[in-house]
């Protein structure tokens, strides 16, 4: 039991200095524009939350958050508004939760389809897509709350992350989740989802 805890917390470390170094290539890219897209970070940490059980689906967000606020206070004159961890880290949080019960639902409701792809593949692109919706939405709410009067500011923000990095984002999470949870799925030896318990 030890040994399994131990070895959870080493890949949970190994996962974020992963999405750490992935973030902050993705930041330093884009730092002069003044926002990142999360082109492979936001999908690894998707998959990460659906590979398993439900237990751990808050887990890729949560790492998600985190690093965003680290990289904010890297690059402190440019983001720091943004390292406030009810920006960065709370709606993130949210991220995995509704990209897991996406994939669960999907997962029961096409399990007996002869098609693999549709069966196994297609599940987690679309979870992909609904922790991207769920990352976009909820942290621009959250900017839009804690700007307080900056309506002009956020509405900039807002028409760049739509019209640019949103699709991009919504892309790269359909497209890379399935290949990351079939990739997680390989490291880490566990059980077909559709056949573990729940204990809700």
């Amino acid at each position: 039991m030890k040994n399994d805890k131990a070895h959870f917390v080493a890949f949970i470390g190994v996962m974020f200095a992963l999405i750490f170094v992935l973030f902050l290539l993705e930041g330093t890219l884009l730092a002069g524009v003044g926002m990142t897209a999360c082109i492979l970070s936001l999908p690894i940490s998707i998959a990460l939350s659906i590979y398993d059980d439900w237990k751990k689906s808050f887990i890729g967000g949560t790492l998600l958050g985190v690093c965003s606020c680290i990289f904010c206070l890297i690059f402190a004159s440019a983001f720091i508004f943004y390292a406030n961890p009810l920006i960065c880290i709370l709606p993130r949080f949210f991220i995995g939760i509704t990209a897991y019960w996406s994939y669960r639902g999907l997962s029961a409701l096409f399990k007996k389809v002869k098609n693999k792809y549709v069966r196994e593949m297609l599940p987690a692109a679309i979870a992909g897509v609904a922790g991207s919706l769920t990352n976009t939405v909820l942290y621009l709410l959250a900017v839009n709350i804690w700007t307080g009067n900056g309506a002009g500011a956020f509405t900039q923000i807002l028409t760049v992350a739509v019209s640019i990095y949103f699709p991009i984002e919504l892309v790269a999470c359909f497209i890379l989740v399935p290949i990351y949870v079939s990739v997680l799925r390989k490291i880490i030896v566990k059980k077909p989802l559709l056949e573990e318990k729940t204990d809700i």
